[in-house]
């Protein structure tokens, strides 16, 4: 299949990253499809041009996703927290789980936010997804502690410092 190419996400890869956030999230919940408004909203966060998309691609098609966006406060209804990232939609297509993928996005991910301004990261995942968890773990990423309810999942909280040489 080759191996991944992480680079820069453009208005050409947009809705193939939708798509892969559809088919990961399609896979992880049983095959059930998310509400149209959601997927209005994921193409509204990865068009926004106060974020940074990164891409993964083998041969050509992209496979994989990271989004970097400015940290809000009160959990993102609020102002802006000046140094902090939010990431987001990290998500690989199906076919391509267990590759090591997400992790490389999450790993050109840091960087990316350190050279934008950032000194800390933020993220939220689900409580009961033990591969994403790992995957965050396994790249600095703590609980902080904070839980709450979203879409009828439980979230978990994580954040990190963003060294300034990574």
């Amino acid at each position: 299949m080759g191996e991944a190419v992480i680079r820069h996400g453009e208005p050409a890869d947009f809705e193939p990253a939708v798509a892969v956030w559809l088919a990961a999230h399609r896979a992880r919940r049983q095959g059930s499809t998310p509400a149209a408004e959601q997927a209005t909203q994921v193409r509204h966060r990865v068009s926004d041009p106060g974020a940074f998309l990164l891409v993964a691609k083998v041969a050509g098609d992209v496979v994989g996703m990271a989004l970097g966006t400015q940290g809000l406060a009160d959990d993102g209804a609020g102002p802006p927290v000046r140094g902090l990232c939010h990431v987001s939609m990290v998500f690989v297509a199906p076919a391509y789980w267990g590759r090591g993928i997400g992790g490389r996005l999450v790993d050109a991910l840091i960087p990316g936010a350190r050279s934008r301004g950032y000194d800390r990261a933020q993220l939220w995942t689900q409580v009961d997804n033990a591969r994403a968890r790992r995957l965050y773990e396994g790249r600095g990423f703590v609980p902080s502690g904070r839980e709450k309810d979203e879409l009828g999942e439980r979230i978990l909280h994580y954040q990190r410092a963003l060294p300034e040489s990574v």
